[in-house]
Protein backbone atom coordinates (compact mmCIF):
# COMPACT_ATOMS: atom_id res chain seq x y z
CA UNK A 1 0.00 0.00 0.00
CA UNK A 2 1.18 3.59 -0.36
CA UNK A 3 1.49 5.81 2.00
CA UNK A 4 -0.20 9.09 1.35
CA UNK A 5 0.58 10.45 4.98
CA UNK A 6 4.92 10.45 4.46
CA UNK A 7 6.29 13.60 4.86
CA UNK A 8 8.10 15.40 1.76
CA UNK A 9 11.98 15.87 2.19
CA UNK A 10 12.47 19.53 2.08
CA UNK A 11 14.71 20.72 -0.63
CA UNK A 12 18.13 21.59 0.63
CA UNK A 13 19.19 25.56 1.23
CA UNK A 14 20.64 26.55 -1.96
CA UNK A 15 23.59 29.56 -1.49
CA UNK A 16 24.55 31.14 -3.63
CA UNK A 17 25.83 34.23 -2.89
CA UNK A 18 27.58 35.49 0.18
CA UNK A 19 25.65 38.12 1.36
CA UNK A 20 23.34 35.06 1.81
CA UNK A 21 25.73 33.22 4.09
CA UNK A 22 24.26 32.23 7.68
CA UNK A 23 25.17 31.41 10.90
CA UNK A 24 27.00 27.40 10.15
CA UNK A 25 27.53 27.95 6.13
CA UNK A 26 31.15 27.81 4.98
CA UNK A 27 33.02 29.26 1.81
CA UNK A 28 36.82 29.45 0.43
CA UNK A 29 38.95 32.41 -0.01
CA UNK A 30 40.77 32.00 -3.24
CA UNK A 31 44.49 31.11 -3.58
CA UNK A 32 46.00 34.79 -3.97
CA UNK A 33 49.22 36.37 -2.55
CA UNK A 34 46.82 39.27 -2.09
CA UNK A 35 46.07 37.49 1.10
CA UNK A 36 47.93 36.70 3.96
CA UNK A 37 49.19 32.74 3.96
CA UNK A 38 46.75 31.99 7.13
CA UNK A 39 43.79 33.49 5.00
CA UNK A 40 44.13 33.15 1.04
CA UNK A 41 43.05 29.65 -0.39
CA UNK A 42 41.49 28.54 3.38
CA UNK A 43 37.83 27.51 4.03
CA UNK A 44 36.38 29.80 6.92
CA UNK A 45 33.02 29.39 8.85
CA UNK A 46 30.66 31.72 9.94
CA UNK A 47 30.28 31.98 13.77
CA UNK A 48 28.26 34.90 13.98
CA UNK A 49 26.27 37.83 12.32
CA UNK A 50 25.51 41.12 13.94
CA UNK A 51 24.92 44.57 12.54
CA UNK A 52 25.92 47.97 12.54
CA UNK A 53 22.92 50.19 12.56
CA UNK A 54 23.41 54.11 11.43
CA UNK A 55 20.65 56.73 11.04
CA UNK A 56 19.61 55.94 8.21
CA UNK A 57 21.60 52.66 6.51
CA UNK A 58 22.88 49.25 8.33
CA UNK A 59 25.86 46.97 7.52
CA UNK A 60 25.52 43.08 8.31
CA UNK A 61 28.96 41.58 9.85
CA UNK A 62 29.93 37.94 9.38
CA UNK A 63 32.54 37.04 12.10
CA UNK A 64 34.30 34.11 10.07
CA UNK A 65 36.67 31.67 11.51
CA UNK A 66 39.52 29.50 9.82
CA UNK A 67 39.95 26.04 10.80
CA UNK A 68 43.15 27.34 12.82
CA UNK A 69 40.64 29.34 14.90
CA UNK A 70 42.02 32.32 13.12
CA UNK A 71 38.51 35.48 13.58
CA UNK A 72 38.24 37.44 10.72
CA UNK A 73 35.34 39.49 9.92
CA UNK A 74 33.68 40.71 6.55
CA UNK A 75 31.22 43.13 5.63
CA UNK A 76 29.74 43.04 1.80
CA UNK A 77 29.70 46.70 0.11
CA UNK A 78 27.83 48.24 -2.52
CA UNK A 79 29.32 50.71 -4.66
CA UNK A 80 28.73 52.21 -7.93
CA UNK A 81 27.07 48.81 -8.98
CA UNK A 82 29.81 46.73 -7.80
CA UNK A 83 29.98 44.23 -4.95
CA UNK A 84 33.51 44.40 -2.50
CA UNK A 85 34.68 42.24 -0.05
CA UNK A 86 35.75 43.97 3.11
CA UNK A 87 37.61 41.67 5.03
CA UNK A 88 38.74 43.00 8.46
CA UNK A 89 41.00 41.82 11.88
CA UNK A 90 41.21 43.59 15.09
CA UNK A 91 45.05 44.81 16.04
CA UNK A 92 45.72 45.52 19.56
CA UNK A 93 47.42 48.16 21.41
CA UNK A 94 50.78 47.12 20.77
CA UNK A 95 50.28 46.48 17.13
CA UNK A 96 49.09 50.11 17.12
CA UNK A 97 52.06 51.44 18.58
CA UNK A 98 54.64 49.39 16.23
CA UNK A 99 52.66 50.40 12.80
CA UNK A 100 51.84 53.94 13.33
CA UNK A 101 53.42 55.11 16.16
CA UNK A 102 51.31 56.69 19.17
CA UNK A 103 52.08 60.03 18.40
CA UNK A 104 51.22 59.79 14.73
CA UNK A 105 48.05 57.36 15.81
CA UNK A 106 46.80 59.85 17.99
CA UNK A 107 46.44 62.76 15.35
CA UNK A 108 43.40 61.26 14.67
CA UNK A 109 41.57 62.22 17.76
CA UNK A 110 43.51 65.32 18.58
CA UNK A 111 42.76 67.46 15.22
CA UNK A 112 40.01 69.07 14.52
CA UNK A 113 40.38 68.57 11.05
CA UNK A 114 40.31 65.21 8.59
CA UNK A 115 43.33 63.21 9.60
CA UNK A 116 45.95 61.98 7.02
CA UNK A 117 48.41 59.67 8.87
CA UNK A 118 51.26 57.58 7.24
CA UNK A 119 52.07 54.02 8.33
CA UNK A 120 55.89 53.76 10.10
CA UNK A 121 56.55 49.83 10.06
CA UNK A 122 54.52 47.62 8.46
CA UNK A 123 54.93 43.91 10.24
CA UNK A 124 54.54 41.17 7.75
CA UNK A 125 51.57 39.48 9.99
CA UNK A 126 49.59 42.43 8.74
CA UNK A 127 51.10 43.22 5.27
CA UNK A 128 48.17 42.44 3.12
CA UNK A 129 46.29 44.32 5.56
CA UNK A 130 48.19 47.71 5.69
CA UNK A 131 48.53 50.21 2.86
CA UNK A 132 51.24 53.20 3.34
CA UNK A 133 48.87 55.72 4.27
CA UNK A 134 45.48 56.97 5.14
CA UNK A 135 43.31 59.65 5.23
CA UNK A 136 40.11 59.96 7.20
CA UNK A 137 37.04 60.07 4.80
CA UNK A 138 34.56 61.91 7.07
CA UNK A 139 34.18 63.16 10.88
CA UNK A 140 33.42 60.99 13.49
CA UNK A 141 29.59 59.55 13.74
CA UNK A 142 27.93 57.60 15.95
CA UNK A 143 26.48 54.13 15.17
CA UNK A 144 24.49 51.37 17.40
CA UNK A 145 25.75 48.09 17.50
CA UNK A 146 23.73 44.53 17.79
CA UNK A 147 24.43 41.30 18.49
CA UNK A 148 22.09 39.67 15.80
CA UNK A 149 21.22 39.30 12.08
CA UNK A 150 18.49 41.53 11.61
CA UNK A 151 18.17 40.78 7.81
CA UNK A 152 14.48 40.56 5.92
CA UNK A 153 13.41 42.18 9.93
CA UNK A 154 12.69 45.35 10.50
CA UNK A 155 15.68 47.63 12.49
CA UNK A 156 14.63 48.83 15.87
CA UNK A 157 14.09 52.50 15.94
CA UNK A 158 17.55 54.42 15.93
CA UNK A 159 18.89 55.55 19.34
CA UNK A 160 15.61 53.99 21.19
CA UNK A 161 16.12 50.75 21.47
CA UNK A 162 18.39 47.63 22.03
CA UNK A 163 21.37 48.72 20.45
CA UNK A 164 25.26 49.05 22.07
CA UNK A 165 26.31 52.87 20.96
CA UNK A 166 29.91 53.68 19.88
CA UNK A 167 31.41 56.04 18.16
CA UNK A 168 33.19 55.03 14.53
CA UNK A 169 36.35 56.89 13.26
CA UNK A 170 36.66 55.78 9.10
CA UNK A 171 39.96 56.50 7.33
CA UNK A 172 41.02 55.08 4.16
CA UNK A 173 43.69 54.25 1.55
CA UNK A 174 44.17 56.96 -1.24
CA UNK A 175 43.32 53.79 -3.57
CA UNK A 176 40.69 52.94 -1.39
CA UNK A 177 41.26 49.36 -1.30
CA UNK A 178 42.24 49.34 2.60
CA UNK A 179 40.84 50.72 5.67
CA UNK A 180 41.67 51.98 9.35
CA UNK A 181 38.24 51.50 11.45
CA UNK A 182 38.25 52.79 15.20
CA UNK A 183 35.13 51.72 17.51
CA UNK A 184 35.24 54.19 20.75
CA UNK A 185 32.39 52.71 23.01
CA UNK A 186 30.90 53.82 26.19
CA UNK A 187 33.62 53.69 28.83
CA UNK A 188 36.32 54.71 26.59
CA UNK A 189 37.11 51.27 25.34
CA UNK A 190 38.57 51.33 21.94
CA UNK A 191 38.78 48.82 19.19
CA UNK A 192 41.04 49.26 16.17
CA UNK A 193 40.47 47.33 12.86
CA UNK A 194 42.89 46.83 9.71
CA UNK A 195 39.97 46.01 6.29
CA UNK A 196 41.53 44.35 3.08
CA UNK A 197 38.93 45.24 0.25
CA UNK A 198 38.76 42.32 -2.35
CA UNK A 199 36.69 42.15 -5.49
CA UNK A 200 33.36 39.58 -4.42
CA UNK A 201 34.69 36.83 -6.64
CA UNK A 202 37.45 36.11 -4.36
CA UNK A 203 34.80 34.23 -2.62
CA UNK A 204 34.31 30.84 -4.03
CA UNK A 205 32.81 27.35 -2.86
CA UNK A 206 29.86 28.52 -0.85
CA UNK A 207 28.60 25.39 1.41
CA UNK A 208 24.96 25.52 3.17
CA UNK A 209 25.11 24.40 6.92
CA UNK A 210 22.21 23.33 9.14
CA UNK A 211 20.59 26.67 8.75
CA UNK A 212 16.87 26.97 7.96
Amino acid sequence: MFNFFKSKKEPERQLNHASELKKGDMFSVIDSFAYPSWLKGQTLRVIDIQTYQYQHSSDTEFVLETNSGQVVFLQIEQDDGEQWANFSIKIQRDDVEQIFGLDEFSRIFDEESLTHIQVQNTPEQFMQFLAKSYQQSESPYVCYFHNKDFRGQSLPRYEQEGGEPCEMICLASPDERHGLNIEIWDGGETEVSLTLTRPITDIVDLFPGDAK
